[in-house]
Protein backbone atom coordinates (compact mmCIF):
# COMPACT_ATOMS: atom_id res chain seq x y z
CA UNK A 1 0.00 0.00 0.00
CA UNK A 2 1.46 3.67 -0.89
CA UNK A 3 2.19 6.13 1.75
CA UNK A 4 0.21 9.27 1.43
CA UNK A 5 0.65 12.93 2.06
CA UNK A 6 -1.78 14.35 4.55
CA UNK A 7 -3.72 16.98 2.65
CA UNK A 8 -6.15 20.21 3.96
CA UNK A 9 -9.31 20.58 2.16
CA UNK A 10 -7.55 22.14 -0.41
CA UNK A 11 -5.77 19.03 -1.64
CA UNK A 12 -3.01 20.75 -0.98
CA UNK A 13 -0.02 18.50 0.99
CA UNK A 14 0.92 19.94 4.28
CA UNK A 15 4.29 19.59 5.50
CA UNK A 16 6.48 19.93 8.49
CA UNK A 17 9.08 21.62 7.14
CA UNK A 18 10.67 21.91 10.67
CA UNK A 19 12.05 18.31 9.90
CA UNK A 20 13.64 18.69 6.82
CA UNK A 21 16.83 17.36 7.84
CA UNK A 22 19.67 20.30 8.14
CA UNK A 23 23.10 20.96 9.33
CA UNK A 24 23.62 21.79 12.88
CA UNK A 25 24.89 25.51 13.78
CA UNK A 26 28.66 24.03 14.71
CA UNK A 27 28.82 21.97 11.34
CA UNK A 28 28.35 25.24 9.25
CA UNK A 29 30.96 27.49 11.14
CA UNK A 30 33.46 24.86 10.67
CA UNK A 31 33.24 24.25 7.19
CA UNK A 32 34.22 27.32 4.77
CA UNK A 33 32.09 25.73 1.81
CA UNK A 34 28.57 25.06 4.13
CA UNK A 35 29.23 28.97 5.03
CA UNK A 36 29.74 30.19 1.35
CA UNK A 37 26.51 28.58 0.51
CA UNK A 38 24.53 30.33 3.50
CA UNK A 39 26.20 33.32 3.04
CA UNK A 40 25.17 33.27 -0.73
CA UNK A 41 20.96 32.31 -0.04
CA UNK A 42 21.11 35.07 3.02
CA UNK A 43 22.41 37.45 0.58
CA UNK A 44 19.85 36.94 -1.95
CA UNK A 45 17.21 37.22 0.83
CA UNK A 46 18.12 40.44 1.72
CA UNK A 47 18.52 41.50 -1.60
CA UNK A 48 14.90 40.47 -1.75
CA UNK A 49 14.07 42.13 1.80
CA UNK A 50 15.87 45.59 0.79
CA UNK A 51 15.41 46.13 -2.61
CA UNK A 52 13.87 49.28 -2.12
CA UNK A 53 10.93 48.30 -3.97
CA UNK A 54 7.38 48.93 -3.09
CA UNK A 55 6.82 45.19 -2.67
CA UNK A 56 7.35 44.48 1.17
CA UNK A 57 9.62 41.29 1.67
CA UNK A 58 9.48 40.11 5.11
CA UNK A 59 10.17 36.99 6.60
CA UNK A 60 7.13 35.24 6.05
CA UNK A 61 7.94 35.59 2.17
CA UNK A 62 11.40 34.35 3.33
CA UNK A 63 10.34 31.29 4.73
CA UNK A 64 7.76 30.71 1.94
CA UNK A 65 10.77 30.91 -0.41
CA UNK A 66 12.58 28.16 1.18
CA UNK A 67 9.29 26.29 1.39
CA UNK A 68 9.30 26.25 -2.01
CA UNK A 69 12.44 24.94 -3.00
CA UNK A 70 12.06 22.67 -0.13
CA UNK A 71 9.31 21.14 -2.33
CA UNK A 72 11.02 20.89 -5.18
CA UNK A 73 14.20 19.45 -4.09
CA UNK A 74 13.36 17.80 -1.03
CA UNK A 75 9.82 16.55 -1.12
CA UNK A 76 10.34 16.09 -5.19
CA UNK A 77 7.27 17.87 -6.19
CA UNK A 78 6.95 18.82 -9.94
CA UNK A 79 4.70 21.63 -9.66
CA UNK A 80 5.26 24.80 -7.92
CA UNK A 81 2.76 26.63 -6.05
CA UNK A 82 3.36 30.44 -6.39
CA UNK A 83 1.67 32.27 -4.58
CA UNK A 84 1.59 35.58 -6.69
CA UNK A 85 3.97 37.09 -9.28
CA UNK A 86 5.73 38.64 -7.12
CA UNK A 87 6.51 35.38 -5.00
CA UNK A 88 7.64 34.08 -8.53
CA UNK A 89 9.87 36.47 -9.56
CA UNK A 90 11.73 35.94 -5.81
CA UNK A 91 11.63 32.82 -6.47
CA UNK A 92 12.96 32.97 -10.12
CA UNK A 93 15.99 35.18 -8.40
CA UNK A 94 16.57 32.31 -6.09
CA UNK A 95 16.95 30.12 -8.68
CA UNK A 96 18.71 32.19 -10.86
CA UNK A 97 21.77 32.86 -7.98
CA UNK A 98 21.84 29.21 -6.89
CA UNK A 99 22.38 28.43 -10.51
CA UNK A 100 24.86 31.16 -10.89
CA UNK A 101 27.12 30.74 -7.82
CA UNK A 102 26.12 27.14 -6.25
CA UNK A 103 25.67 24.52 -9.38
CA UNK A 104 28.45 22.64 -8.27
CA UNK A 105 26.81 22.38 -4.85
CA UNK A 106 24.81 18.75 -4.41
CA UNK A 107 21.01 19.74 -4.24
CA UNK A 108 21.07 17.70 -0.78
CA UNK A 109 23.67 20.17 0.56
CA UNK A 110 21.68 23.06 -0.15
CA UNK A 111 18.72 21.65 1.21
CA UNK A 112 20.24 21.33 4.44
CA UNK A 113 21.87 24.41 4.84
CA UNK A 114 18.87 26.04 3.64
CA UNK A 115 17.11 24.23 6.26
CA UNK A 116 19.51 25.40 9.04
CA UNK A 117 18.34 28.68 7.47
CA UNK A 118 14.61 27.77 8.16
CA UNK A 119 14.94 26.82 11.38
CA UNK A 120 17.21 30.27 12.25
CA UNK A 121 14.12 32.28 10.75
CA UNK A 122 11.69 30.71 12.81
CA UNK A 123 14.09 30.97 15.80
CA UNK A 124 14.51 34.87 15.56
CA UNK A 125 11.27 36.10 13.39
CA UNK A 126 8.60 37.95 15.23
CA UNK A 127 5.78 38.67 12.54
CA UNK A 128 7.67 41.41 10.53
CA UNK A 129 11.31 41.56 8.94
CA UNK A 130 13.30 40.74 12.20
CA UNK A 131 15.28 37.93 10.67
CA UNK A 132 15.90 39.64 7.49
CA UNK A 133 17.20 42.70 9.34
CA UNK A 134 19.84 40.18 11.78
CA UNK A 135 21.12 38.87 8.83
CA UNK A 136 21.56 41.93 6.93
CA UNK A 137 23.88 43.54 9.22
CA UNK A 138 26.11 40.07 8.49
CA UNK A 139 25.38 39.36 4.72
CA UNK A 140 24.01 42.12 3.44
CA UNK A 141 25.02 44.23 0.35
Amino acid sequence: MEKSTPCDNSRTPVRNYRNVPRYETQTLSRSPELEFIASTIESTLCRLGFSGQDDHFMDQDAARLLELFFDQYHFNDTEKELGDRTQGKSYTLLCEVIEEDLSDIPKSDLVRVMSSIYSALQRRTKGSDEYLRFINEYSGE
